[in-house]
């Protein structure tokens, strides 16, 4: 697997963990509960799009600080080409792309990500991130960095 997939999918595997830890606005009573812990596809491409804006303004600003370590900055510039990747795309294969990792998560696929789904694919991430052998956890388990 070429390494610009490698961390395509990293990276996208990493916005999803993060949209489970999106803040919930107030509970609405009765029928509007279950649409508020639901999320449909427009939803969740108009989430991802916000997304990649404020870490390309996040990556930016963090490269533009002159004490950055070689080993951050590698980092950082392997996410910004991911972003940047997913920005330059065109719409359609930006949605088409989208579509597919929605359809992943979306597992009774009705069109709507529900609580249980969404907790599902957290939980998948999870156990697919925190593996022993994953490049997060080699770096966290390395002596030279502390």
């Amino acid at each position: 697997m070429k390494a610009m997939t490698r961390y395509a999918i990293a990276a996208t595997a990493s916005l999803i963990a993060a949209a489970s830890y999106l803040p919930a606005d107030a509970a609405p009573a009765g029928a509007e509960t279950a649409a508020a812990d639901t999320i449909t596809f427009d939803q969740y491409r108009d989430w991802r799009l916000h997304f990649i804006e404020e870490r390309q303004i996040q990556i930016a600003a963090e490269l533009a600080q002159k004490d950055v370590s070689v080993e951050r900055r590698a980092g950082l510039d392997r996410q910004k080409t991911y972003y940047d990747f997913f920005a330059a795309m065109p719409a359609a294969e930006r949605d088409r792309r989208f579509r597919e990792r929605f359809d992943e998560i979306d597992t009774n696929h009705d069109g709507i990500i529900e609580t249980a789904e969404r907790a599902a694919w957290h939980e998948k991430q999870r156990a697919f991130y925190d593996r022993s052998g994953s490049y997060r956890h080699q770096a966290a388990n390395d002596p030279a960095r502390r």
